[in-house]
C-alpha cells in the first residue's frame, strides 16, 4: 500500500515514524527541501511530490494530511473525490459544516475517512470504559478530565482564522474525546474560556462542565497558560461503589520509546490495573490500514470525530466565544 504523507515537518515526523513500521510504501509532499530531505534519510520516504496536485494524480493509495485545521476539509475532500482514502489530523475541521462535507465526500466515494487520534487508541481508555460499562464503579456520578501546560504555538497556531479557535480546538478535543469516551452523550454545557497569558488570538484556557444524559457531570480543564505545571491525574472517574484515577507513575513513562503512551495506567479502587504497553500511534495507522485493505468501517469512526469537534464547539458556544456566530 502506498501512502503520501502531505507536510513533513513536526507532527508529519510522528506520522512517518509509526507508518515506517507498517511497510507501506512511504511518500511525502514537502515544499520545504531541507525538511523534505531529513525525512526522505530518516524514514525511508521513497518519493517527494512538491505540490498536491501532483499527489492527486499520483498512484497512491492513501493521502495522510499533517496541515493546518483551514485546510482540512478542502484538501480531503479533493483527495476523497480523486480516489484516495483519506486520514486527517485532528481536529476534523473548524465547523460541523466542514466536517459533514467531509464525511459526505467520503460516503458518496465510498472510500475511508479518518481522522488522526491517538488518544482514541490509548488502552487506558479502552480499560476506564470497559470498567464504566461493567458496572465496576457503580453509577457514575464525576469524571474529570484535565490537562495542564505551558504553551508556546507559533505560526498558524496563533491565528484564529487558521485554528478555527485556540487551544482547545487543536490540543483540547483530545482531551474532549476521552472525556465523551467516559460519560457518553451530553444535554448541557456549561464553560468559559479566555486567553490568560499566551500570545495568541485563540483562546489557551478552556473550563467547561457537560452534563451527561445519563446524569453524571463531567469537568474539563485544559490549558496552554499554566507555568511549572505540576504531575497531575489526566482523568478520574468517581462512581457511588468505586473510582478510577490516572496512575501517576506510569504517566511519567509515557512518551518513552517504545512506549508511546499518552496515558498512565487507571488505579481502580487504590489498586493499579496493568495495561498492555502499546504504541498509540501504530495501532492507530494500523487499525485505519486494515480498515482499507479489508474495506471494513474505520476503527475511530468520522462520526464520533464529529461528536469530538460538536463537543469542542458547544463548549466554544457556552463560552460565547466572539468568533462563533
Amino acid at each position: 500500500m502506498k501512502v503520501v504523507v502531505v507536510g513533513c515537518r513536526g507532527w508529519g515526523q510522528i506520522h512517518l515514524r509509526a507508518l515506517a513500521q507498517l511497510g507501506v510504501d512511504l511518500e511525502i509532499m514537502e515544499r520545504d527541501r531541507e525538511a523534505a530531505r531529513t525525512c526522505v534519510e530518516r524514514y525511508g520516504a521513497r518519493k517527494v511530490y512538491e505540490s498536491y496536485s501532483s499527489v492527486l494524480s499520483s498512484d497512491a493509495d492513501v493521502v495522510d494530511l499533517v496541515v493546518p485545521h483551514h485546510l482540512h476539509r478542502d484538501m480531503a475532500v479533493e483527495a476523497l473525490k480523486a480516489g484516495r482514502h483519506v486520514l486527517v489530523e485532528k481536529p476534523m475541521a473548524r465547523i460541523e459544516a466542514e466536517a459533514l462535507d467531509m464525511i459526505n465526500a467520503a460516503k458518496s466515494v465510498r472510500r475511508k475517512l479518518m481522522v488522526a487520534d491517538q488518544f482514541h487508541f490509548d488502552p487506558a481508555v479502552r480499560a476506564v470504559m470497559d470498567m464504566i460499562r461493567e458496572g465496576r464503579l457503580g453509577r457514575v456520578h464525576t469524571i474529570i478530565v484535565r490537562s495542564q501546560t505551558l504553551g508556546r504555538p507559533k505560526d498558524w497556531r496563533t491565528r484564529l482564522e487558521e485554528m478555527g479557535g485556540g487551544a482547545l480546538i487543536d490540543g483540547g478535543v483530545h482531551f474532549v474525546n476521552t472525556l465523551l469516551n467516559f460519560g457518553g452523550d451530553y444535554e448541557e454545557v456549561k464553560a468559559y474560556v479566555y486567553r490568560a497569558s499566551v500570545p495568541m488570538e485563540g483562546d489557551d484556557t478552556a473550563v467547561a462542565i457537560f452534563k451527561f444524559k445519563s446524569g453524571a457531570h463531567g469537568l474539563l480543564y485544559y490549558s496552554w497558560a499554566y507555568p511549572n505545571a505540576p504531575l497531575l491525574p489526566s482523568y478520574e472517574v468517581v462512581g457511588d461503589a468505586g473510582s478510577v484515577v490516572e496512575d501517576l507513575e506510569t504517566k511519567r513513562r509515557t512518551w518513552s520509546p517504545p512506549r508511546y503512551r499518552v496515558y498512565g495506567d487507571p488505579v481502580l479502587n487504590g489498586r493499579r490495573v496493568e495495561v498492555p504497553d502499546v504504541d498509540v500511534f501504530v495501532e492507530m495507522f494500523r487499525g485505519f490500514l486494515r480498515a482499507v485493505e479489508e474495506d471494513a468501517e474505520v476503527p475511530y469512526p468520522p462520526e464520533l470525530s464529529l461528536r469530538d469537534l460538536r463537543g469542542v464547539l458547544d463548549i466554544y458556544r457556552a463560552a460565547r466565544a466572539p468568533w462563533l456566530k
